[in-house]
């Protein structure tokens, strides 16, 4: 049986409520199921001649197995392939160089007349090439742990020049800028010396 099928004890208290003449949106809301669905099983049933009969003879597992196998087939995708295959190659090839979906999709669009996919087909054909290729050195982090008051990040970094209120000057500033390694919290602040 596929994943997409009710429980077939679920379609024996169908069959059992319909014959007690309970309304189909009820049975849906009892059996917690959409009325659509419910409309799909019940039709089955009905095709194999099942919904009638006495409530004391409810119909076999076996029997209700074989009635929605029959009436109820399985259904198809529209489309078993993605739209962007054929031109797989080109992609895969744009992706290892770094392209990203948008810059693919613009150069497909671009470089081939009969490209007609769409930019959502190039994210899903880019993301189950991201997944196959696995994570990157740079894309693993790992936090480091540190007791409070232990350790602070220090960097300094040239900014330009900027204009100094205290000696009413343009001179070279400097980003000065602290993490603390506990808390995380930061402190910038830009400074002349």
């Amino acid at each position: 049986m596929s994943g997409r099928r009710i429980d077939m004890h679920r379609l024996q208290d169908l069959v059992r409520l319909h014959r007690m003449g309970v309304p189909t949106r009820k049975i849906a809301k009892l059996l917690t199921m959409g009325p659509n669905t419910e409309r799909r099983y019940r039709e089955a049933l009905k095709s194999a001649e099942l919904l009638d009969g006495a409530l004391d003879e409810l119909p076999s597992l076996e029997l209700l197995i074989g009635a929605v196998e029959e009436h109820l087939p399985e259904k198809i995708p529209p489309q078993q392939s993605s739209s962007v295959e054929p031109w797989r190659q080109t992609i895969e090839t744009m992706f290892k160089r770094g392209a990203g979906p948008q810059a693919i999709y613009d150069a497909l669009r671009l470089e081939h007349v009969d490209f007609g996919a769409s930019l959502s087909a190039i994210k899903r054909f880019c993301l189950q090439l991201k997944e196959q290729k696995g994570p990157a050195p740079e894309d693993v982090v790992i936090r480091v742990e540190t007791v409070a008051g232990d350790v602070a990040q220090i960097d300094f970094g040239s900014v330009g020049k900027l204009y100094d209120p205290e000696s009413k000057l343009m001179r070279e500033a400097h980003l000065f800028s602290m993490v603390l390694g506990h808390s995380r919290l930061m402190y910038v602040d830009i400074v002349f010396d």
